[in-house]
C-alpha cells in the first residue's frame, strides 16, 4: 500500500509543456509513476491528409518549433525518392549545416532548462546568451529564427554565400570559448554533481529493450546515431565521432550532450571548407502520380522517421515517429524508488517534446478516428483490465 497518490500537471513550474504524471508515494519516496498525455494533441497527420506536397511541407516544417527543420528535412525525403531524385551535393551541404546548428540550438536549449530545473540559473542565463549566437545564424541562413523554411523538393530555397560562411564562423568561434568554459564548471560543480550523477539510470539493456534514440541511447552506450548507420545529406562525406557514455545517468545525458555541441560544430566547419561549387536549382512545382517512401532522419532528440503515401499529388497517409514517442516509455521506471524531488531532473534529463510526439488514430471498420491518449484508454483499454 502506497500513504497517497499526487498528481504533477498537467500544468506545473517543472514541466515545459502540458503533461500529466501522477505518482503513488510513500513518504517522500516514489513506489509508482503513471504518465498521462494527450493535452497537446494537434492531430497534425490527419491536418497532413489531402495537402499537395507545397502545403504539406508548409505544415510538417511547423509540427515542432526547435526540430522544424528535421521534420521538413524528413518529410521532404520520402518526396524525393518518391520521385527518384538525388539532389546536388550543394543543396546536401547546405540542408546539413541547417541540420548540425538546429542540433546546437536545441542542445543548448536543452542544457539551460537542465540547470534551471535544480536551480543553478546562471548557467541558464549563460546558455540562453549563447543560444541567441546560432538563432541570429538561422536568421540569416534561412530568413526565420524558429521555423527554418529552407527545404524545397528538389532544393533549398536560399543559397550561401562568403559573407555568410564568415558571420556563421565567427557565431561559432563565441560558441565554442564559452562552452569550453562551462565544460571545466560542469566537471568541477559540486551541485551539478550531486543533483544528476545516479539520477535516473538507464542502462544499455534497457535502453536496447525499450528502443532508446538519440543522445538518451548515447548516454547508455547504444550507438543508434542515423548519420552514421544510414547517412543522408552530407554526412557520407564527413569525418565526425558519435558522442557515447557508459553511465547512463541523468549526468551522462549532459555530458553527450555538451560533447554533442562541439562535434557539431566541427561538422559545420567540414562543411563550409568542402561546399561544392555550383547552383542550386531553382524551386520548381513537382507532381506524383502516386508513390510510397519511408525516411530518417537524426533530429536533436534522436531518429525521426516519416512515411508517406502520396495519390494523385496529393498525401494520402503520413506517418511520423518522433524521438520522444521512442522515448517517453522508459520514463514511469526511472522514477520509481526515486524521491520526489528528482522527478523535474529526470523527466527532463531524457529532453522529451510532447507537442510533436502527441498523436493516434485508430482505423477500425475502415472508419476513423483521431484521439487523444485518454479517449483511446476509455475507449479500447478499460474493458481489458
Amino acid at each position: 500500500m502506497h500513504d497517497f497518490s499526487l498528481p504533477i500537471g498537467p500544468i506545473n513550474p517543472s514541466i515545459k509543456e502540458p503533461t500529466c504524471i501522477k505518482l503513488d508515494l510513500e513518504g517522500n519516496t516514489i513506489m509508482k509513476a503513471y504518465l498521462q498525455l494527450g493535452y497537446v494533441h494537434k492531430g497534425v497527420e490527419h491536418l497532413l491528409e489531402g495537402k499537395r506536397i507545397e502545403q504539406a511541407l508548409y505544415i510538417a516544417q511547423r509540427i515542432c518549433g526547435i526540430c522544424s527543420f528535421c521534420h521538413s528535412n524528413g518529410f521532404n525525403q520520402t518526396i524525393e525518392k518518391m520521385l527518384d531524385y538525388e539532389p546536388p551535393k550543394r543543396v546536401k551541404y547546405i540542408r546539413t549545416l541547417v541540420t548540425e546548428l538546429e542540433r546546437i540550438q536545441s542542445h543548448i536549449l536543452w542544457m539551460g532548462f537542465m540547470f534551471h530545473e535544480f536551480g543553478f540559473d546562471t548557467m541558464f542565463q549563460y546558455l540562453l546568451r549563447d543560444r541567441e549566437h546560432i538563432l541570429e545564424v538561422f536568421e540569416r541562413v534561412t530568413g526565420g529564427r524558429v521555423h527554418h523554411a529552407i527545404n524545397k523538393p528538389k532544393t533549398v530555397r536560399y543559397d550561401i554565400d562568403e559573407k555568410d560562411i564568415k558571420f556563421i564562423l565567427e557565431k561559432l568561434k563565441i560558441i565554442e570559448k564559452q562552452f569550453n568554459k562551462y565544460l571545466d564548471i560542469i566537471k568541477t560543480d559540486k551541485v551539478t554533481k550531486k543533483r544528476l550523477i545516479n539520477v535516473g539510470i538507464i542502462k544499455k539493456q534497457q535502453a536496447k529493450r525499450y528502443c532508446l534514440v538519440g543522445p538518451n541511447a548515447r548516454a547508455s552506450n547504444l550507438n543508434n546515431d542515423i548519420r552514421k548507420k544510414h547517412p543522408y545529406d552530407a554526412y557520407p562525406y564527413l569525418d565526425f565521432d558519435c558522442i557515447m557514455d557508459r553511465q547512463g545517468d541523468a549526468y551522462a545525458r549532459l555530458i553527450v550532450r555538451f560533447m554533442e555541441v562541439l562535434e557539431s560544430i566541427k561538422i559545420i566547419r567540414q562543411l563550409l571548407k568542402g561546399l561544392p561549387e555550383g547552383e542550386i536549382p531553382k524551386p520548381s512545382l513537382v507532381f506524383i502520380k502516386e508513390g510510397m517512401a519511408t525516411s530518417q532522419v537524426e533530429a536533436p532528440r534522436g531518429e525521426n522517421f516519416y512515411f508517406t503515401i502520396v495519390k494523385d499529388n496529393k498525401l494520402e497517409r503520413v506517418k511520423i515517429r518522433t524521438p520522444t514517442f521512442a522515448v517517453i516509455n522508459i520514463l514511469p521506471i526511472l522514477l520509481e524508488n526515486m524521491v520526489i524531488g528528482d522527478v523535474p531532473v529526470i523527466l527532463h534529463s531524457i529532453d522529451p517534446c510532447f507537442s510533436c510526439m502527441e498523436r493516434v488514430i485508430v482505423v477500425k471498420d475502415k472508419k476513423r478516428e483521431v484521439m487523444d491518449e485518454h479517449a483511446f484508454l476509455h475507449k479500447y483499454c478499460d474493458h481489458h483490465h
